[in-house]
């Protein structure tokens, strides 16, 4: 069974902090939850971390806001050493601007599986956890119907307390799937010649969300001089059956997901 700890207190966050960097594995997965999310701008109200055993740790910022900084959560971000696991950081990086944390040494699933299209020569695209999960058969919770349109509808959904049951599973399950079974599945399909370029692409949607118009005109200046000149090189009609099952359900940079 899965045990959520959750953290609303200074002397908590750092017995959690503590753990979470002697973690053996040296790697966990992270994803910050906020409201009023939109391109540019969003507030802050929780950080979700879980181990390669499945111990999710829920800090709520909202509640007692110093967890990020007094309570030592920013050396995890921050940790050279430790590796976090996330799923698209520009929402992430977001989040934490506002308090001056940069994430460093993280492996972005979203990243990695439109790096591993391209080694394939098709175009790069964005896929949601959920759609992720399911192309290679890892399971994730998922609430019923209509707590998923409020997911959706409700920008204040993360903000609401105190935090139910339901909602730190939700929290766990942007977390859980990530490590170690996303993480060593997308590492191992990543070619040795890719890592560099992986990294590269990585920061650049790092800094999609906290400067747009810049990340913007450089995908669309690579667009122009490198995707669009070679597409003749790789028509629909010469697309194996694994390839279309891969760009199945992922769409363009510019699409969000929610869930």
């Amino acid at each position: 069974m899965v045990k959520i700890h959750l953290v609303t207190s200074l002397p908590a966050a750092e017995a959690a902090v503590k753990k979470l960097l002697c973690v053996p594995e040296a790697a966990i997965a992270v994803r910050c939850q906020g409201v009023k999310i939109d391109a540019k701008k969003g507030t802050l109200t929780s950080v979700t971390c879980c181990t390669a055993d499945g111990e999710v740790y829920v800090f709520d910022v909202k509640k007692c806001e110093d967890v990020l900084l007094l309570g030592g959560l920013i050396r995890v971000f921050q940790s050279t050493e430790l590796v976090k696991v996330v799923h698209d950081c520009s929402t992430d990086n977001l989040l934490l601007k506002k308090y001056g944390v940069k994430v460093r040494n993280y492996f972005d699933t979203a990243v990695a599986y439109s790096v591993i299209l391209e080694q394939r020569g098709l175009p790069p695209r964005k896929i949601s956890l959920q759609n992720i999960c399911d192309k290679f058969g890892i399971e994730r919770f998922r609430p019923e119907r209509s707590e998923q349109i409020k997911l959706r509808e409700d920008v204040n959904y993360f903000g609401l307390r105190p935090m139910s049951r339901l909602m730190l599973n939700i929290c766990a399950s942007y977390v859980l799937p990530l490590i170690p079974s996303l993480y060593h599945v997308l590492a191992q399909q990543l070619e040795t010649t890719s890592w560099e370029w992986f990294d590269y692409m990585s920061e650049e949607n790092r800094l999609s969300k906290v400067q747009p118009e810049r990340i913007s005109s450089e995908r669309e200046k690579r667009k122009t001089e490198r995707y669009l000149k070679n597409l003749h090189l790789y028509p629909i009609t010469r697309m194996s059956k694994e390839e279309k099952h891969l760009l199945q359900d992922s769409v363009p940079d510019s699409q969000e997901f929610v869930f």
